[in-house]
């Protein structure tokens, strides 16, 4: 028989040899369970530490239940970001305990973007963009060909925005050319607060059928992004621009001109589709007659990680064009796009 003082030192002995307790766990959607340290998840997986096999990977649409014993940080798809120990709930269900008042929020699975995620870096430049093309030609008794071609790069720092675009549309009528028109802008957005900017924008456009020689802007004011994410975006923006048209017939224009902008885009039914509406209009100040809109709105469709179908419709409004000319233009567009992610 061991005496008190010899089984308190073994006792002690045991208690810093062993290792440290892994009380974290996690219940898949086929009844199995992992015990272990929850690490993190990103980009749709989950990685434990156990002492049985290491560190684990685990597909988090296959997480059923998850309980922790330290505090981690969870942030949601509406990039709020949470921070307690989590506790069973029913399944596809979390529910965190927050603060030293202890609060309860419960929440689905699903809307967990990220647990434990790794600081950003705030110099780091995140680059996204997109290049489309549509082509279609046709034969026989009548005989057509028509291009589209449109871009947009966007990179973005944790202050700054720096977005350039372009869109190029060519068609042809047996072998006569019918439309021919190209597009190109820029914008410099600099974050006041997380939510509020101020930017500063040009746009080049070019008609031949239009009589539009060239248009070109340059202006400045603010916006207001209310969603960022992956999942959903979303900015409204206002301010003042400088407008000249240079027409091949009729008087130019110079104006200045009140700008307003919304830009929406949002993944549905499990990113099976992303709907998209983009608006921007000039309303002439000093002569209220000239304005002009453009807006494109459409779905993509994801074929692979980075490719994407389009349909898009494309409407035009140019309230005093040149004479002879229409005020309104509008095009169903179908295209095959790459995606920078």
């Amino acid at each position: 028989m061991l005496r008190p003082a010899a089984a308190l030192s073994l006792l002690l002995a045991l208690l810093v040899t062993a290792p440290p307790a892994l009380g974290d766990e996690i219940e898949l959607a086929n009844g199995d369970r992992i015990s272990g340290q929850i690490l993190s998840m990103e980009q749709g997986t989950l990685r434990i530490e156990t002492s049985y096999a290491g560190t684990i990977n685990v597909e988090w649409d296959q997480v059923a239940h998850m309980s922790t014993d330290d505090p981690v940080q969870v942030v949601l798809s509406d990039e709020t970001s949470l921070k307690g120990s989590t506790q069973s709930a029913e399944a596809g269900k979390m529910k965190l305990t927050m603060g030293r008042i202890v609060e309860t929020v419960s929440f689905d699975l699903a809307e967990v973007q990220a647990i434990n995620p790794k600081p950003e870096d705030k110099k780091a430049v995140k680059l996204s963009g997109r290049v489309n093309v549509g082509l279609s030609s046709s034969s026989g008794n009548t005989e057509t060909e028509s291009y589209h071609v449109d871009g947009e790069i966007v990179a973005r720092t944790e202050k700054n925005r720096y977005t350039a675009g372009i869109e190029y549309n060519r068609e042809e009528d047996e072998d006569e050319l019918t439309t021919k028109n190209y597009l190109g802008y820029a914008k410099y957005d600099h974050f006041l607060t997380q939510k509020w900017y101020a930017y500063a924008n040009t746009l080049f456009e070019k008609d031949e059928f239009k009589e539009l020689r060239l248009r070109s802007t340059i202006g400045t004011g603010m916006g207001y992004q209310f969603f960022e994410s992956e999942l959903t975006n979303l900015y409204l923006e206002s301010g003042l621009s400088f407008v000249n048209e240079d027409l091949e017939v009729g008087e130019d224009q110079d104006t200045l001109a009140g700008r307003w902008a919304v830009s929406f885009d949002r993944y549905l039914f499990n990113e099976l589709v992303q709907l998209f509406h983009f608006h921007e209009g000039y309303q002439g100040i000093e002569e209220t007659d000239n304005l002009f809109i453009r807006s494109r709105t459409g779905l993509r469709f994801p074929l692979s990680e980075r490719f994407r179908a389009t349909f898009q419709y494309n409407y035009d409004w140019d309230n005093n064009p040149a004479p002879g000319e229409e005020s309104e233009d509008s095009k169903y567009i179908f295209t095959l796009g790459y995606e920078l992610q």
